[in-house]
């Protein structure tokens, strides 16, 4: 018998299938293979404006001085921002809003990139990335694995976390603006590495809501969602990867 995709007892799933006459199993349920198509169709529009941002950037030795150059490292996440809550909020629409986000970050990533690959050398970019898709692998396995358990108490302290880390790096923010004297201290580098800890945690809780979803057979318009929410996560992973070892290159210095 078909499991109700309002049956699971998953708070985010619960919500998620509340906003209309889709809270119910689907005929056409989200599957593990159009999740990984989409994410993977989301990633290659990310890396091709990326790249094509990461060659101006490099090649031309720009600076954060120059328009094309600022223009997409403050609109993209603005963007990105945007496009998430519309995803969140109306599935539907997800699979409009998930490409604009891809391509919106891949400007942003780009540029941002370039920029630490200028500051801090030609291996830094490669090192994240392969960093990035290491840790994807790793937090996969453990969640096969069932070495830590996604509970409802786990959600919650992770959005506390996120909190924390969303209010620490924004203080830092707003004191750069006054002094450069906590640029790569101690604290900033204790903060990077407990984002790094954190962004990885939450691949996990992304992996248990694509299983909590597909299990419930949710309607395929959620696997635009689904690939969106890991894509968020990723990028926000190879942030903080590349935060942590621009402060290790700078400490070597």
């Amino acid at each position: 018998m078909r499991r109700g995709f309002m049956s699971t007892r998953n708070p985010m799933i619960r919500s998620m299938g509340s906003r209309g006459n889709d809270a119910v199993a689907s005929s056409d349920p989200a599957t593990y293979s159009g999740i990984i198509f989409k994410s993977a169709l989301l990633i290659w529009l990310m890396l091709v404006p990326g790249a094509i941002m990461y060659y101006l950037v490099t090649t031309q030795a720009a600076t954060l001085t120059n328009a094309w150059v600022i223009v997409p490292v403050i609109a993209g996440p603005i963007v990105g921002l945007i496009a998430v809550i519309v995803a969140h909020r109306s599935p539907a629409k997800a699979k409009v809003a998930a490409p604009i986000y891809a391509i919106a970050q891949g400007f942003s990533l780009g540029v941002i990139s370039g920029m630490y690959t200028i500051m801090f050398g030609d291996a830094i970019v490669p090192t994240a990335i392969l960093a990035t898709v290491g840790v994807f692998f790793a937090m996969l396995f453990l969640y096969r694995s069932d070495a830590v358990r996604i509970t409802d108490g786990f959600r919650r302290f992770m959005f506390i976390v996120l909190l924390g880390l969303i209010f620490a790096n924004l203080l830092f923010f707003i004191v750069s603006f006054f002094t450069t004297a906590f640029a790569f201290s101690g604290l900033y580098l204790v903060i990077t590495v407990i984002g790094v800890i954190a962004a990885s945690l939450f691949l996990m809780i992304d992996f248990d809501t694509i299983s909590k979803m597909v299990e419930a057979q949710a309607p395929s318009a959620y696997e635009w969602t689904l690939s969106l929410s890991l894509l968020v996560t990723l990028v926000w992973l190879y942030i903080e990867l590349l935060r942590l070892f621009a402060i290790i290159a700078s400490r070597r210095n």
